[in-house]
């Protein structure tokens, strides 16, 4: 096990469940000593699923036909870029003195004297809160954040920025490794999603917790003991979700599940 080429040679076997008994035990037990090889071991599953996923592969063609055709595009000399730019703002300075001198000076001598242009207001913050308020007021944090929250929309997409930062958290634990789902789930209403994870020092029951993007607890399967969980998603509804997996008060990994 100390000779490189060998563990290299057993990752890709742990990945493919090639391994007997006796080298899967070995390699765990290496990998509970080792966070590197922990993480090459996620790493090596989590490119097995994406180089077997075919919209990946699908789009990262799209990607590289994208950057090929753009290179052969046809650019633009820079200094025509500039004259063009020079010629538009001429334009608009021509336009805006026309405008200008067109007007009538009474017009502006009655909007200047309006009384709702001498005293300012602020209706509302973008809309969000109503009435009026005076500018000078100050905004707390406490108040910024109560902004946002009010601000929430209805879209079962939108992404909550406290979850977004643990999202594919490197595991904490030692005594556990998850193997399955990788940290950024994409499936339809009615698949099947699994949760595998294989004990490095011995089984700890652990606890899988989903929630929707509203913070809203979908989920939650406690004390769990064998080695997968199958989540069948046909009866969920579509958007956003995030799931966290704890080892007591320790948490284990977290990740999100997009639904659509």
């Amino acid at each position: 096990m100390n000779d490189f080429l060998t563990q290299s040679h057993w990752i890709g076997k742990f990945t493919d469940n090639e391994l007997s008994s006796e080298q899967e035990t070995q390699l765990l037990y290496q990998a509970s000593q080792n966070p590197l090889l922990r993480n090459e071991l996620r790493l090596d599953k989590d490119l097995t699923e994406m180089f077997a996923d075919p919209e990946l592969i699908e789009l990262s063609e799209t990607i590289r036909k994208t950057i090929k055709d753009e290179k052969s595009k046809v650019h633009m000399p820079f200094y025509l870029k500039i004259a063009a730019s020079v010629i538009i703002l001429i334009s608009l300075a021509g336009f805006t003195g026309f405008i200008i001198n067109y007007t009538n000076q009474r017009y502006g001598n009655d909007l200047l004297s309006h009384q709702r242009f001498l005293k300012p207001q602020l209706k509302g913050l973008w809309g969000l809160l109503p009435g009026n308020m005076n500018p000078n007021m100050s905004s707390t944090p406490v108040k910024r954040r109560a902004i946002v929250q009010n601000s929430i929309t209805d879209n079962p997409y939108t992404p909550r920025p406290e979850y977004e930062f643990l999202v594919g958290t490197v595991t904490r634990d030692i005594s556990v490794m998850v193997i399955s789902p990788m940290p950024r789930v994409k499936c339809r209403s009615d698949s099947l999603l699994q949760f595998s994870w294989r004990w490095l020092t011995g089984p700890v029951p652990l606890c899988l917790e989903i929630t929707d993007n509203h913070g809203r607890i979908v989920l939650n399967y406690l004390q769990m003991t064998d080695v997968s969980y199958i989540l069948n998603t046909k009866q969920w509804a579509r958007g956003l979700y995030y799931y966290k997996i704890t080892s007591g008060d320790e948490l284990v990994t977290m990740g999100s599940i997009s639904i659509y």
